[in-house]
């Protein structure tokens, strides 16, 4: 059993996601920007704090819910001109009644 027990790896739960710096991936992709923003313009402090704010809010508004759940929600609810380029192969959320 030399190395045999660090062969494979096993999440604990199925639904375990990937995680980036310790932040799954949407999360990171709203943090980091503005704490790469802020060391490159000297503001680090000022925008740290709006970048913690803004990972409270999604935590916030995720509640225990996947990745997937919070970009079903920005679909829903947000207009469509923001996601032409993400959702280009399904139709527009106004359309919310589909014929058979």
């Amino acid at each position: 059993m030399n190395g045999e027990e660090d062969k494979y790896y096993f999440p604990e739960t199925l639904n375990q996601q990937d995680r980036y710096f310790g932040l799954p991936l949407d999360e990171l992709l709203i943090v980091a920007p503005l704490v790469i923003l802020g060391v490159l313009n000297n503001m680090s402090t000022e925008l740290s704090i709006i970048a913690g704010l803004l990972w409270a809010l999604i935590r916030y508004l995720k509640k225990g819910q996947g990745s997937f759940w919070l970009l079903n929600f920005c679909y829903w609810h947000l207009p469509s001109l923001l996601f032409k380029v993400s959702f280009r192969q399904i139709p527009d959320s106004s359309f919310r009644h589909w014929r058979a």
